[in-house]
């Protein structure tokens, strides 16, 4: 940043210079050159203020063109005083390049507040402003004497002069005027339309430029059209008016910078004494822009929600609204989600939010709190459906397995029971059935109660049923880690239902040749991991089992992950405090 304010410093020095050497051509002109008072003292200010702003905007944003642009407006400016040198050859530059800062000035509206030319439309008009006054006048110059010339008494003769024919330069003068006031209009139209469409915060932002340029246009299409009609009285009044008007474009910049600046240290006043929900209309009036929101990042689940506790999703680069994001600490509080024309004032929108941030830090905190609460009571009614659809899953397990078997042992029962005493052998044969049947019901009954809770999870722990677990999948698993000790029975019991719909996931849909469990302790957390090398892409959101599995790790506080890249495999992982 240094050696940009030393380059800058040189630049302004080098501004002073050439304006200084304007104002030595004016004083040592010819008596009979018409060079005015008016001419030598507003000439070099309008140079000197062009380069002067342009130097503050493009200390402001250096990677901004707009400040360039501008500088460029002052220098150029001087190149008009060169028409009021004796000497032939710097005479004639001033006389046929005087309009070149109109077009850079042109340039610079159409280009501002980005320093960029956005449209086919604006870059085809401003390729044809600087063809006009640079290309034009090199083909009316070998055909014109300026010495000859009523406009220009006591000029240098023209050292370009090839062949002196009246007629033709008249001609080519003409062309050069007409295409001069049409790219003019052409640029007036353009800087109308975009003045309709700009949003309420960007018409702030382009109306004082706007309005000092525009008018400055205007009178120069009229001095362009009262000089054609030979006017010269009248055409000098106007271009006296557009000179002024000229020399006001920088200030109405430097005003409109001020004026932001006034406005945000009265904002930001509000801001910081702004109370609980009034920051975001503190904010908006601050910023101007009345559909400003607010968005509160929640590092534990990595989303942005409103006030509300309802999710954000920021608006992506390009689109018609922007976001700044706000940290406090080295970490992101929350962001700013405003319309896009302030991205061309980032450091408003930053200074804002950062007189801001405390209070920010604070409406997120209300914010978690509140999308917790809605969590919860999403996943409480997603628990409770779950408990009504598992309760009359059971209810037809037993009602078609084990009770239909039961029922068929006690009709085997009493059949023995009757062929006791007549046939001995086909009694032994129906409790052999009986036997059998009864085997059966108890599978049945112990795989369902194993469904409800593992017994062996609750008599000896963890890793005994997580090796059950594994030794019942179709398919090779190893428990590569898990903890000796015992857990609280609702964290063992979460992250035993987490690794068996895991594998059940891995057997349906992963086509997986193998799967690795691993539960370990970190910090106070239990951390349960089932990765596979199955075909990933899983999609969470597309089944209950997991979505359940997440409300149950809810309500112990805990969170689910799900990483399933396509070709890549699964990881499911669960982080559940241990407390």
């Amino acid at each position: 940043m240094r050696s940009l304010g030393r380059a800058l410093v040189a630049i302004g020095a080098t501004g002073f210079a050439a304006g200084l050497v304007a104002v030595a051509l004016v004083l040592t002109a010819d008596d009979s050159r018409d060079v005015t008072t008016f001419d030598m003292l507003v000439g070099p200010v309008v140079g000197w203020a062009f380069i002067f702003a342009g130097l503050v905007a493009w200390w402001r944003r250096p990677d901004n063109r707009f400040g360039s642009l501008m500088t460029l407006v002052g220098f150029t400016w001087f190149i008009g005083a060169l028409g009021l040198a004796d000497a032939p050859g710097v005479f004639i530059v001033g006389a046929l390049f005087g309009a070149v800062p109109f077009a850079v000035l042109l340039h610079m509206l159409l280009a501002f507040p980005s320093g960029r030319l956005e449209g086919r439309a604006a870059r085809l008009l401003i390729g044809i402003g600087y063809v006009a006054v640079i290309a034009l006048p090199l083909l009316w110059a070998p055909f014109v004497q300026t010495s000859d010339i009523e406009e220009c008494k006591g000029c240098p003769s023209n050292p370009l002069l090839i062949s002196e024919n009246e007629p033709v330069g008249r001609v080519l003068f003409a062309i050069y005027g007409l295409v001069s006031i049409a790219v003019l209009i052409g640029v007036a139209v353009l800087l109308v339309q975009r003045w309709r469409r700009a949003p309420a915060p960007e018409r702030r932002v382009l109306g004082p430029l706007y309005l000092t340029g525009g008018a400055t246009m205007v009178l120069t299409i009229l001095v362009l059209a009262v000089q054609s009609s030979g006017g010269e009285g009248a055409a000098r009044v106007v271009n006296a008016v557009a000179v002024l008007l000229l020399g006001s474009v920088p200030f109405a910049f430097l005003y409109g910078l001020l004026r932001t600046r006034l406005a945000q240290t009265g904002a930001m006043r509000e801001i910081v004494t702004s109370g609980r929900g009034e920051l975001r209309d503190a904010l908006a009036t601050a910023l101007r822009d009345p559909s400003l929101e607010l968005a509160y990042w929640l590092p534990d689940r990595e989303v942005y929600v409103d006030l509300e506790g309802h999710r954000i999703e920021l608006p992506e680069a390009g689109a018609p609204r922007g976001a700044t994001r706000i940290m406090r600490g080295g970490e992101c509080v929350a962001a700013i989600v405003h319309d896009a024309a302030l991205n061309e004032q980032p450091g408003l929108v930053q200074a804002a939010g950062d007189a801001a941030a405390l209070a920010l830090e604070n409406e997120r905190l209300d914010a978690e709190l509140r999308a917790r609460v809605e969590e919860l009571q999403a996943s409480r009614a997603r628990i409770v459906r779950v408990g009504l659809e598992e309760r009359r899953r059971i209810e037809r397990n037993l009602h078609d397995g084990a009770q239909q078997r039961l029922v068929a042992l006690r009709l085997q029962l009493r059949l023995a029971r009757d062929q006791a005493d007549r046939d001995p052998e086909a009694a032994q044969q129906m409790l052999d059935g009986a036997m059998t049947e009864l085997d059966e019901a108890l599978a049945e009954l112990r795989e369902l109660a194993r469904g409800i809770h593992p017994a062996v999870l609750a008599d000896r722990g963890l890793e005994p049923a997580l090796s059950a677990l594994a030794g019942r999948a179709p398919l090779p698993v190893e428990v590569a880690s898990a903890p000796r000790e015992r857990l609280p029975a609702p964290v063992e019991a979460a992250a035993y239902f987490v690794v068996a719909e895991a594998l059940t996931n891995v057997a349906r849909y992963a086509q997986a040749t193998r799967a690795v469990v691993a539960v370990e302790r970190r910090n106070g957390h239990a951390v349960v991991e089932v990765r596979d090398d199955g075909v990933g892409g899983a999609d969470p959101s597309r089944g209950t089992g997991l979505t359940g599995l997440a409300d149950r790790l809810a309500a112990l506080d805990g969170r689910l992950e799900v990483e399933s890249p396509s070709g890549g495999g699964t990881i499911v992982r669960a982080d559940i405090p241990c407390g």
